[in-house]
């Protein structure tokens, strides 16, 4: 039974009569009609809507006036004081939810920022060199990579000195770039932190591009107990290298997110990328390496990259923090790569790197070879400058995996920028090499190396990769090759400061002698010499 507002109703026509009653109702006596009940209704909802605004307004007024009070405060606070960087005061707060909060947070925070006259966003026409980190789903690990980002990251020197943008040379590491295979939430939420810390504290961009995973492949995310023997996830991770490579070398990666803290325009395209994995923390000076050797490594051919770290640095195998070599071993683990490598060099079109792209997968072990390589090497520092943090639910999973986590990562800050680095030239450093190695002290067994090295260089011979083999393992170094090439090797020499003094021992093949160097002593730049050339080459015996 229908509700029916007072009296009775004699038509069957219920809407008309409650209509008829109501409009009868609201007609007064000397014959003027009244507003109806629709006029009131939408005249109730003009007022509700009124005092909603008006309550909307004191709300902000509020928020203005905490924040006004709250920045008089800080400034109240710092007078006389030193003031610290904004982005050094905390570590960003991860928040997987509450979008709303966090963009009416963010907010306020830039409105602060600019009532301060605080961090304007840098230049990105000095951005040529993009930050390219690859993550996919172990959040906490990203989270430790990104906080020493951050908190080493060359903006942060701007800040604090409160330089002029125009004063601003290259920013090795800008804009940043996280390239995350898959959507885990998890992981976005740490990428969003890092946006705003980044983008509102530093002025430096950050863009996320998510590369797609296979349907079959988020079935097996989860089943990581037997991936050191399934070669799907170093395939799953070179596709996922191949991809967010092109897109940044591209600048399409600049197109794929527009999500920002604070507007800037599309940086240009890079001129080289530093890049890293989310387990992977750098060292205090590691942008001033990099930023040191761009020049070194836009102009040398015969460099394919620049890295950090040292496969051979634990704290008992390493001394001097300002040495850099040269090395026919790619080492990966935070490097840099110019567009030459990647979009190939005219006089040799066909090297180009995004060619062919690692088609079955273990992308650094394809950089390793010798058609790949060419000859070229690696400017390297003899003290690491990343650490290898990560060993759950990742590819490394394997008998290399306990020595990446024993690197000593140097506390040392050195200003790169301002260290003499001519001497990294191709023909300067295979003389200067060639002369050190060959006048060592020449010596037959192990016992003798441990007893000289106290006292000056040493040169220890091994006749063929099983007996380089053996020796590594006694002096606690790596014993694996690829293709020939030991890890760090030089021409076939593998140095190591055992017990960390000032002297090196020299583990070198039977060519190396004291005479002059071979023609093609550290000058075998594009040459594609598979496995037993080299060898032979190096006067070893092909085990």
């Amino acid at each position: 039974m229908s509700h029916r507002r007072r009296g009775n109703f004699d038509n069957d026509d219920d809407e008309t009569l409650t209509f008829n009653h109501v409009y009868q109702s609201n007609k007064p006596k000397n014959g003027m009609s009244k507003p109806s009940l629709f006029a009131y209704k939408y005249t109730t909802t003009g007022i509700i809507i009124f005092r909603a605004a008006i309550a909307v307004v004191i709300l902000l007024c509020i928020l203005w006036g905490c924040l006004i009070i709250k920045i008089a405060t800080d400034i109240g606070n710092d007078e006389g004081q030193h003031h610290l960087p904004r982005g050094l005061i905390a570590r960003p707060k991860i928040d997987n939810g509450h979008r709303f909060g966090n963009r009416l947070r963010r907010t306020l925070k830039r409105i602060e920022l600019r009532l301060e006259g605080q961090s304007p966003m840098l230049d990105v026409n000095q951005m040529v060199s993009p930050l390219l980190v690859f993550t996919f789903k172990r959040a906490d690990y990203l989270e430790r990579a990104m906080w020493k980002l951050y908190e080493r990251h060359p903006a942060q020197k701007y800040v604090q000195q409160r330089a002029n943008r125009q004063d601003i040379g290259r920013i090795i590491g800008a804009p940043i770039i996280i390239s995350q295979d898959g959507d885990d939430p998890e992981v976005k939420a740490v990428i969003e932190a890092y946006r705003e810390a980044f983008e509102i504290n530093l002025g430096i961009p950050l863009y996320r591009i998510e590369h797609n995973r296979p349907p079959e492949d988020k079935k097996k995310e989860n089943e990581f107990d037997s991936w050191h023997a399934d070669p799907k996830p170093y395939q799953d991770l070179a596709r996922h290298y191949g991809w967010a490579l092109e897109q940044t070398f591209s600048g399409s990666a600049y197109d794929l997110d527009t999500q920002h803290d604070r507007r800037s325009s599309k940086p240009p395209l890079p001129k080289r990328v530093v890049i890293l994995e989310e387990d992977i923390e750098v060292g205090i000076d590691f942008f001033s390496l990099m930023n040191a050797t761009a020049d070194i490594l836009d102009s040398d051919e015969t460099l394919l990259a620049v890295s950090g770290y040292n496969d051979n640095g634990l704290t008992q195998h390493v001394a001097d923090p300002k040495r850099l070599v040269r090395s026919d071993f790619f080492p990966g683990l935070g490097w840099m790569m110019p567009r030459r490598v990647w979009d190939g060099v005219e006089s040799h079109p066909n090297t180009a790197l995004k060619i062919s792209w690692a088609p079955h997968g273990y992308w650094d072990d394809w950089i390793r070879e010798p058609n790949i390589r060419l000859g070229r090497q690696v400017l390297r520092p003899e003290v690491s400058r990343t650490f290898h943090f990560g060993n759950i639910h990742g590819v490394s999973q394997n008998s290399v995996n306990y020595n990446l986590n024993q690197m000593l990562l140097d506390r040392v800050d050195v200003r790169w920028e301002k260290e003499d680095l001519s001497y990294l030239k191709p023909e300067w450093f295979s003389q200067s090499y060639w002369n050190r190695v060959a006048n060592a002290k020449l010596v037959s067994t192990e016992a003798d190396a441990k007893y000289y090295i106290a006292h000056s260089d040493v040169r220890l011979v091994y006749t063929s990769l099983a007996h380089f083999e053996s020796l590594a393992f006694n002096f606690d170094i790596m014993t694996d090759e690829k293709a020939g090439i030991a890890r760090t090797g030089y021409e076939g020499i593998v140095e190591v400061r055992y017990g960390k003094g000032q002297f090196i021992l020299f583990l070198t093949p039977p060519y190396v002698s004291e005479g002059s160097p071979p023609s093609t002593f550290g000058n075998k730049a594009w040459m594609n010499l598979d496995k037993t050339t080299l060898l032979q080459g190096f006067g070893l015996l092909n085990d």
